[in-house]
């Protein structure tokens, strides 16, 4: 059986060396970045690069909202839970 070979995106004449970690995309050595022994393609590095320029404020909220609602709820949370178990335990108890 014979091996597949890839080619790069950009240039289909030239094996690829990698493959994006972000495009998931052949490419060659030409095309490619290695950025902390990482391969990128520029469409990888742009992508990468304005995932880290985000806008600060709105942003950061919408990625930690499910950790601000788990904070808030936490104490209800195991409120509700420690009512639970000491009713199963006093079911427990009556039904020995």
């Amino acid at each position: 059986m014979a091996i597949k070979r890839d080619y790069c995106m950009n240039h289909p004449d030239r094996p690829a060396i990698g493959r994006c970690v972000i495009t998931r995309n052949p490419i060659c050595a030409e095309c490619s970045t290695t950025y902390d022994g990482v391969n990128y393609s520029r469409e990888g590095l742009e992508i990468l690069r304005r995932s880290r320029i985000a806008p600060v404020g709105d942003h950061w909220l919408r990625q930690n909202l499910w950790l601000l609602i788990f904070t808030l709820l936490s104490p209800l949370v195991a409120i509700e839970m420690g009512g639970c178990l000491y009713l199963l335990f006093i079911h427990l108890m009556q039904h020995r």
